[in-house]
């Protein structure tokens, strides 16, 4: 069977000619830590050649079998008689490898060919710059009548002891793949510098062959290894195929047998060019289909956005309203978790009304020393605002509620959860907790609502938001203040704006904003104003937004580099941005 390690039934014919005087050959990666494995890459690309080499190969086989992989085929096609194995091995070596990569390239010979003339196929790669040859394809793959057959030819693996004898001759390295005792024996004899005990086909180079399981490879490797090192120390042996298919495999067998390293065909270049294209094709198609799910999505963000009243387009923003889209087709407690003045009582309503209830909306202070009451009832038939069907309840600084008013949350929430297995059909009021941390809240009470957590980005978060939201809050500023029209801003105050980081978040904002539009009696927000206001920050944060061509630039990625949308996104007219991007050079 492939892969036994056995005496082989068909022995290698005997020598006729004079064995050259081995030339001593320059030491293999000199230098190497004891314990650093070597990786060969066995491959028949130039791109998988450099990917290997940048992945930390320490040494390349240019093999037709690498070739015939990345042409569709399976490795065991290199033993059939496809095309002159040598010249198409050398000429895809010579065109996409040679001289393209920094570490050493063996080179697969096919000795089977009975018109191969060794030494001159030898003096060929020697002077093509090749750092050894390889037996590969090789004999040990075939058993039986074939093999018999072959060797009596003279074109069996004592051939290719000869190739790798010349190769020695000729000072290049010598690498031999062995399978049987007797293979070693004659690889030991041509004392070749890496001797690769190869376990037989694996799922990359033919389906429905058998292997050897990987412990039996690993002990089989351990024996083999002990002897060989024993018989001729300095050899570098390496294991190649059968059950190693992954990392972890190649570091067992390593280990337990004291390999010096790994040689990989398949398993390096075809198995994993095929998952990762068949991934990729799939996530390409997959997307396809999503397609009109995206859509809705994207209708939905948007309608809940509008509804609620949330303003931004950054993709912290993006985020939090796809999680408030996720919660609200269920009836879980919220936990609203952001930064004090991040806008989380605004969240918890766009909650509510996301969830398209038509029950009142409660907004409520754990510090209120009557909501227990409030919450709960009174116990003589006023009920609580949780009693509100269809209803939202929210409690601010949920830390701050006192312990026991939070055990009993936790099992009105339990009860509420209890009651949607049940099948129950009233739908009483969802519970949203806003805090700042968890700080504060009992283990009950924090078990039933995380599961819910909503996070509110802070200001400094999504600078690109603030020019959206800096209109909003003027146009409301406008709405109550009674006046004809809201503030404008000029583009360079936009700047300033985002290059603060705002500790109190939109509450500072819009605050900020209500001073500076008070100090403008042209209704305008120019820079002296915000200078005048202590806003300006001594030294504008790097980023994008630190120029205005960066900020231009910032904008137009951001709306698609459609220019209405980003004018509007700017706070300018089409014509003033138009001007600035001609000015900056972005007009082409």
């Amino acid at each position: 069977m492939v892969g036994r390690l056995r005496r082989s039934s068909a022995r290698p014919s005997p020598r006729r000619d004079v064995r050259p005087p081995l030339m001593p050959v320059p030491p293999l990666f000199h230098g190497r830590p004891a314990n650093d494995l070597l990786i060969g890459a066995a491959i028949g690309l130039g791109m998988t050649a450099r990917a290997s080499v940048q992945g930390g190969a320490d040494f390349l086989l240019v093999l037709n079998a690498g070739r015939l992989r990345v042409m569709g085929a399976a490795s065991i096609a290199a033993l059939f008689p496809i095309r002159e194995a040598n010249g198409f091995t050398d000429a895809f070596a010579r065109g996409e490898i040679l001289g393209r990569v920094s570490v050493p390239v063996f080179f697969g010979a096919a000795a089977f060919d009975p018109r191969l003339d060794i030494p001159a196929l030898v003096a060929r790669l020697a002077k093509a710059g090749y750092a050894g040859i390889a037996n590969f394809p090789t004999a040990i793959h075939f058993e039986g009548r074939f093999r018999a057959t072959l060797e009596a030819a003279g074109l069996g693996y004592a051939r290719e002891i000869a190739l790798l004898r010349a190769a020695r001759a000729a000072g290049l390295a010598s690498f031999g793949y062995a399978k049987t005792r007797e293979e070693i024996e004659a690889l030991l004899s041509a004392e070749v510098d890496i001797l690769c005990l190869n376990f037989g086909w694996n799922a990359g180079g033919s389906l429905g062959i058998p292997g050897v399981p990987l412990d039996e490879a690993a002990d089989r490797a351990r024996r083999v290894f002990q002897w060989v090192r024993q018989a001729r120390p300095g050899t570098i042996c390496v294991v190649e195929g059968g059950p190693i298919v992954d990392s972890a495999g190649m570091i067992r067998v390593c280990d337990e047998a004291k390999a010096d390293g790994y040689v990989g065909g398949s398993t390096l270049d075809r198995l994993p060019l095929e998952m990762s294209v068949m991934q990729t094709a799939s996530a390409f198609k997959t997307a396809s289909l999503l397609r009109p799910a995206r859509d809705e999505a994207q209708r939905e963000h948007a309608r809940i956005t509008a509804l609620a009243g949330l303003v931004g387009q950054s993709e912290a923003v993006a985020r939090m309203v796809e999680r408030i889209a996720r919660l609200v087709a269920t009836d879980l407690a919220v936990l609203v978790r952001g930064e004090p003045g991040s806008g989380r009582t605004t969240v918890a309503r766009a909650v509510h009304v996301a969830s398209r209830r038509t029950g009142p909306f409660f907004v409520l202070d754990a510090a209120d020393p009557e909501i227990g009451e409030t919450l709960f009832g009174d116990g003589a038939g006023r009920p609580g605002a949780l009693d509100a069907a269809d209803g939202t309840v929210v409690v601010e600084a949920i830390g701050q509620l006192p312990p026991v008013l939070q055990e009993r949350l936790a099992r009105v929430v339990e009860q509420a959860i209890v009651g949607r297995f049940g099948r129950e059909e009233r739908r009483g009021a969802r519970l949203v907790v806003t805090a700042t941390d968890q700080a504060g809240i009992v283990p009950a009470l924090l078990a039933r609502i995380e599961a819910g957590q909503v996070d509110v980005p802070p200001l400094r978060d999504r600078p690109e938001d603030i020019p959206l939201l800096a209109r909003a809050m003027l146009r409301g500023l406008t709405r109550r203040e009674g006046r004809q029209a809201p503030a404008t801003i000029e583009p360079a105050v936009y700047r300033l704006l985002m290059t603060r980081d705002w500790p109190g978040n939109l509450r500072e904002l819009r605050s900020f904003l209500a001073r500076a539009a008070a100090e403008s009696p042209d209704g305008t927000i120019r820079s002296e104003s915000v200078a005048r206001l202590g806003q300006a920050p001594a030294e504008p944060r790097p980023g994008p937004v630190a120029d205005e061509r960066a900020w231009i630039v910032d904008a137009l990625r951001r709306n698609r580099f459609r220019r209405a949308e980003t004018a509007a996104f700017l706070g300018l007219s089409r014509k003033t941005l138009y001007n600035k991007m001609r000015r900056y050079g972005l007009t082409e």
